[in-house]
């Protein structure tokens, strides 16, 4: 059976990295299939790919539940348009209101993919909260099936549905070949100091991702070590932690902060080690099972969804979340290995990725699941 498949995404960049590639990779069962992205500033070079785009208006804070009335009635209007018979929704806002529509207008099959909880993890601290994560548990049971990214969510959603309808996947999948064009990158990215060690830091930058304590545990290693760098890239959320960790960086040489970075496969390359010390509720860091495909050892948190990407003492190392000490005593562990132990731990995270995080692994692992065989 051929199903006319509609994709309903959170967020530009989002799409274009992950889940077209989803798209082109589902053409065998599917038919005239189409995507409801959000309006942004990937607008002009998602209307250049190759499947039909329905645009909607999605602001990525609270301010979302002013668009619900809305964004509903989008929804609604467009899948009521295209008919199709099978919906994939991603993230929050599309799998709560994406799966409810969807649902109403009597769409054969429905898929959610859950990346990790974000703010619903302070469930048990807001009655808010609570009474949101009970809405959207409810909304899900409309799904066929929930797609998870680690064990923790998964044994977290069993609580609530049925076992046989939570998929786990290791990511959203990273497309290596694609990832390794490493062609254009210009010279003074592909020659660095050998001398130096450096630390990579790439996510979104908010409080919870470890940033503050990765900057004091690798200050005080400075008075160690020479020869280190600490590499910063990213965005930032609000002003607060914007204001804190720009004081906390500043006269530090040793320290550099980039920003956002749109190719981050440059910048990981010319890095020795990337650290995410998140203690954020993750579903599988991208900036880590990218750091896997590049060869990248990594070293992150003993927290769900990190841990899923790391292998202690083999490809990285493991810290306790929120610890300063525990994460610098692994940064100086780092920096004590000899060459061939760093080779080595680059062989196994190429080995971690191609046996769990490559990108035809985890859509396999969705199909098998969702389609006859």
């Amino acid at each position: 059976m051929k199903y006319k498949i509609c994709l309903i995404a959170h967020y530009g960049e989002d799409y274009l990295d992950y889940r077209l590639s989803f798209l082109k990779y589902l053409r065998k069962f599917g038919r005239d299939s189409f995507a409801i992205v959000p309006r942004d500033v990937y607008f002009n070079e998602i209307n250049k790919t190759e499947f039909p785009v329905y645009f909607y208006k999605y602001s990525r804070s609270w301010k979302f539940f002013f668009d619900i009335i809305k964004t509903y009635s989008f929804f609604k209007k467009t899948l009521i348009k295209e008919k199709p018979n099978l919906v994939f929704t991603y993230k929050f806002f599309p799998n709560l209101l994406g799966i409810y529509v969807a649902d109403k207008v009597g769409v054969k099959l429905k898929v959610a993919t859950v990346a990790g909880l974000g703010f619903l993890e302070n469930r048990k601290k807001y009655i808010l909260i609570r009474i949101v994560f009970r809405i959207y548990m409810k909304v899900l049971t409309k799904a066929d099936y929930i797609i998870v990214q680690n064990r923790d969510d998964k044994i977290l959603f069993e609580k609530y549905h049925s076992i046989n309808k939570v998929v786990l996947t290791n990511g959203s999948g990273v497309n290596k070949d694609m990832f390794l064009n490493i062609d254009h990158l210009p010279s003074d990215f592909k020659h660095k100091d050998l001398r130096e060690i450096n630390f990579l830091f790439c996510s979104r930058i908010i409080k919870e991702k470890g940033i503050l304590e990765l900057i004091d545990a690798f200050k005080s290693l400075l008075s160690q070590k020479q020869n280190l760098r600490l590499t910063i890239a990213g965005w930032f959320d609000n002003k607060n932690i914007e204001k804190k960790v720009l004081e906390s960086i500043k006269g530090c040489e040793a320290i550099s902060f980039l920003g956002y970075a749109k190719d981050v496969q440059k910048i990981i390359l010319q890095s020795d080690c990337v650290v995410l010390p998140s203690y954020y509720p993750e579903g599988v860091p991208r900036s880590l099972t990218e750091s896997l495909a590049l060869s990248r050892p990594v070293i992150t948190t003993n927290h769900k969804g990190c841990k899923e990407t790391c292998i202690d003492g083999v490809n990285g190392y493991l810290v306790k979340p929120r610890d300063v000490s525990d994460l610098q005593e692994k940064l100086l562990s780092f920096v004590n290995l000899n060459k061939k132990e760093i080779d080595n731990m680059k062989s196994a995270s190429l080995e971690l990725f191609n046996n769990k995080f490559e990108e035809k692994k985890v859509f396999k692992t969705i199909v098998d699941k969702i389609f006859d065989k």
